[in-house]
């Protein structure tokens, strides 16, 4: 291959080496978030109705994310009183539906 003059202080060898190492570790924390995404659908707690903390938890996202998530109507929540809860069988088919 012909080596072409690049305005990096590394070869092009070399550069694509660290493109090919930092292609990697993102495919491979892709991967493992999806398997944690999998693996959470296992703790999910056998409770019928999981309160707004617990599915915060669960997904790991901040309480204005899962708003936003009701907002958007990916999730649908039951208020009761002056708390939010979220039912099983919705958080199972997110769960589902996040890892297609």
């Amino acid at each position: 291959m012909e080596e072409t003059p690049m305005l990096f202080p590394v070869s092009p060898t070399e550069f694509w080496k660290q493109i090919k190492l930092v292609m990697e570790e993102v495919v491979d924390a892709k991967l493992s978030s999806t398997i944690s995404v999998e693996k959470r659908a296992d703790d999910l707690p056998e409770k019928t109705l999981l309160k707004l903390a617990e599915v915060c938890t669960l997904f790991r996202v901040s309480k204005p994310t899962l708003y936003e998530w009701m907002k958007q109507e990916k999730l649908k929540s039951f208020k009761i009183r002056s708390r939010r809860y979220f039912s099983r069988a919705d958080i199972e088919a997110l769960i589902s539906q996040l890892n297609r």
